[in-house]
């Protein structure tokens, strides 16, 4: 009897320890307007899994960006710009809900967060994104 105790003890133990070890998960809940976004920063666990909902609250689509950390845009947003995005949400029509998830970076640091249909950051749409 006591070996079985002593090895359900460790079973349970290893278990305990492999699910902390797990990837960290996080939500972020994102209501867009047309003057901007609802907080002007939001923040996650380096790393972790995220899943962002956005909310379009606006009269036109928006979309979330996240640009790689150092990267800055100069209005207007274009193609010169493409290349600096880390991953994004795009397409979130007027009243409508998306979701999706992506893996945080993984370098602590304040990542800048954008709008990039054309004229959007000129009417506020920008955040940042830090990461811990």
């Amino acid at each position: 009897m006591k070996k079985s105790f002593t090895g359900m003890v460790l079973v349970l133990a290893l278990s305990l320890i492999l699910t902390a070890c797990g990837p960290q998960k996080a939500t972020l809940n994102v209501t867009a307007t047309d003057k901007g976004y609802d907080s002007i920063s939001y923040t996650v666990p380096a790393g972790a899994e995220v899943t962002l909902n956005m909310t379009n609250n606006g009269a036109v689509e928006h979309e979330y960006a996240i640009l790689k950390l150092g990267q800055h845009v100069t209005p207007p947003f274009g193609d010169k710009d493409e290349d600096k995005i880390f991953w994004e949400l795009d397409g979130v029509d007027v009243g409508e809900t998306k979701s999706d998830t992506f893996t945080a970076p993984t370098e602590p640091g304040e990542y800048d967060v954008i709008c990039g249909i054309p004229g959007h950051i000129e009417l506020g749409m920008i955040a940042k994104l830090i990461v811990k």
